[in-house]
């Protein structure tokens, strides 16, 4: 008698987690369903509303570095931004704020001073300026400072860019 109640218990709390597990995955859904993710440019296309992102005006390239050394960093993601590049001729930093050298728009993965790349005794160096959600160096969460090679990947929210 005892045995078939605590299995009563059990089959009900079983029930109970089986449908909060439930609700939880369809808030998770819904929250992604409601999110638009988009970034919108505020100028309007044509009469029917469409819009499409800000034109990236086109700007001089910075010399690639040369003997082995890193000379520049190019933006490889978002495709809106590809191409543009930053030479590293001193301090470089990189976020939301207006005052940045890379000023990244719309992502709020990116914090306002997210990360900076600098010049040590002329190696050129990353570093997170304690970004909330981090910044990637080759794939892996950047703690500290790291040296920059060519071919090296900084990962900003979704920004990526390569060490030339």
């Amino acid at each position: 008698m005892r045995t078939d109640l605590a299995l009563d218990i059990l089959k009900i709390t079983l029930l109970f987690l089986l449908y909060l597990f439930f609700a939880r995955v369809l808030w998770a859904v819904w929250q992604e369903v409601r999110t638009d993710r988009r970034v919108v440019a505020p100028h309007i296309v044509n009469e029917r509303a469409e819009t499409r992102p800000a034109p990236v005006p086109k700007a001089r390239k910075a010399p690639k570095g040369k003997r082995g050394r890193v000379g520049r960093l190019v933006i490889l993601e978002p495709k809106a931004r590809r191409g543009a590049t930053f030479p590293l001729t001193g301090d470089i930093t990189i976020g939301r704020d207006p005052g940045c050298t890379v000023m990244i728009e719309g992502d709020t993965f990116v914090s306002q001073r997210h990360a900076r790349v600098y010049l040590l005794e002329g190696q050129p160096m990353v570093e997170d300026l304690g970004s909330t959600n981090g910044s990637f160096h080759n794939g892996n969460r950047l703690h500290g400072s790291r040296l920059l090679h060519p071919g090296d990947r900084v990962q900003v929210g979704y920004t990526v860019l390569e060490a030339q």
